[in-house]
């Protein structure tokens, strides 16, 4: 039976020709230089960039403004669409995540989360099991659930977010006993299944990383900003999936490495192109 990360690597490359995930990384990694508005203009030109349809975009841009994601709002009496406080907030926590480059930790612990959430809310409760599995938690069993002892504040902030602190109390933890450590991880996590992701990850950037590597020192700013929003809307998910274990319960060939190192590459060389050339075409 495939597991979740199987449907994540096969997603991969299907996510970045959709047109909410495109715009998702667009506000993610360019609005907020410009004060977390863009004009609904400049939203359909970067969008064209990316081959995406000006109906598909504007359509993007209305579900998100029913969903509370982006709020209307005019600046010098241009129609625009801005980032709201709580997708700020989200995106500022996921850039530790998804733009800092995380070494594996020491073995500094664990953290388990318990809850016990009634019948009647039991949507908010396949909700907080969801989010979990995809900050990079795994269930030992029931309401029983652990991580690494560094994914505490996003367990804390998940909490929040769903309003379930009442039903929920965190721990921090040592396994004793009775299987090794190594084992319990490799029952708890689907190891096997995070590096279908990430090695559909890599598979991508290959490609790319040949392209701009045969360019020298020179960048096509439209071609760094296609590339490099393309590149971020697969990888931002990665992370999340990842909980970020110590390198001894890791495989020697952890796809992780590769996949990190791939990101980071491109990243470093076109991230900062990328935004000036979508900051340009704001300004226009």
């Amino acid at each position: 039976m495939d597991s979740i990360f199987s449907g994540e690597a096969r997603d991969l490359v299907d996510r970045s020709a959709r047109p909410q995930s495109l715009i998702i990384t667009i506000y993610a990694a360019y609005s907020r230089s410009n004060g977390g508005w863009f004009s609904a203009n400049t939203i359909i030109q970067l969008c064209a960039e990316l081959d995406v349809a000006e109906d598909a975009a504007r359509s993007a841009l209305a579900r998100f403004k029913r969903r509370g994601i982006l709020i209307s709002k005019k600046q010098d009496g241009v129609i625009g669409y801005a980032i709201s406080p709580e997708m700020r907030r989200s995106f500022d926590q996921g850039d530790a995540r998804v733009l800092q480059r995380r070494d594996s930790p020491i073995n500094e612990g664990w953290i388990l989360v318990a809850f016990s959430i009634p019948e009647k809310l039991r949507a908010i409760r396949y909700q907080l099991r969801s989010r979990l599995t995809r900050i990079g938690f795994a269930q030992v069993s029931g309401g029983l659930w652990i991580a690494p002892l560094q994914l505490s504040t996003d367990a804390i902030s998940l909490a929040k977010s769903l309003k379930v602190e009442k039903y929920m109390n965190i721990f921090s933890a040592e396994h004793m006993a009775f299987e090794p450590t190594s084992a319990a991880v490799q029952e708890w996590w689907d190891l096997e299944g995070i590096q279908e992701v990430y090695n559909s990850f890599s598979k991508t950037t290959k490609p790319v990383i040949k392209y701009w590597a045969s360019k020298n020192n020179a960048i096509d700013a439209s071609r760094a900003f296609r590339d490099y929003t393309t590149i971020l809307t697969n990888w931002r998910h990665a992370p999340y999936f990842d909980p970020g274990l110590p390198a001894e319960f890791l495989p020697k060939s952890w796809a992780g490495y590769q996949a990190t190192e791939n990101f980071f590459k491109l990243h470093d060389k076109l991230a900062g192109p990328a935004l000036n050339f979508a900051l340009n075409i704001a300004k226009k």
